[in-house]
């Protein structure tokens, strides 16, 4: 259950990673040009600047999982088993502590284990920033 919990937020974050990255060369892709006039010694002159919208530092956003915790509570029962070579292996078994759970087999929550998952946001890691000035770099010079 754990495991398909964390499976899915990875899932999650690598699917909202791509559409940041998608975002980032469409941006890398879209010209801007800035145009101004600049009075020098009493003569206005006009002048431009160009580039990609990153250039201008317009980036999108990550998708941010607010600071929260999960608390799963679960029955957690171990049950030791023997192989061939004489070896113990111990599995453990889960199963979620609910009311169809609890009044099936009287279980009583407060003796149910309590698994809690501390999930904070992140800023994009030095790598994801190069990757970011490559992809800019990439599309400046196409042009």
């Amino acid at each position: 259950m754990i495991r398909n919990l964390l499976l899915a937020m990875v899932a999650a974050q690598n699917e909202a990673n791509s559409a940041f990255m998608a975002g980032i060369e469409e941006l890398a892709a879209t010209d801007v040009t800035i145009s101004y006039t600049k009075n020098n010694e009493g003569k206005n002159e006009k002048r431009e600047i160009k580039g990609n919208a990153l250039s201008f530092g317009v980036m999108p956003t990550l998708l941010s999982i607010q600071s929260s915790t999960v608390e799963i509570r679960t029955a957690l029962s171990v049950a030791k088993t023997a192989d061939t070579q004489n070896r113990s292996t111990y599995l453990f078994k889960t199963d979620m502590v609910d009311a169809k759970y609890q009044n099936a087999y009287n279980y009583k929550p407060e003796t149910s284990s309590i698994i809690k998952l501390t999930i904070v946001p992140t800023p994009p890691s030095a790598e994801m920033l190069e990757a970011i000035k490559a992809v800019a770099l990439k599309e400046k010079s196409k042009q």
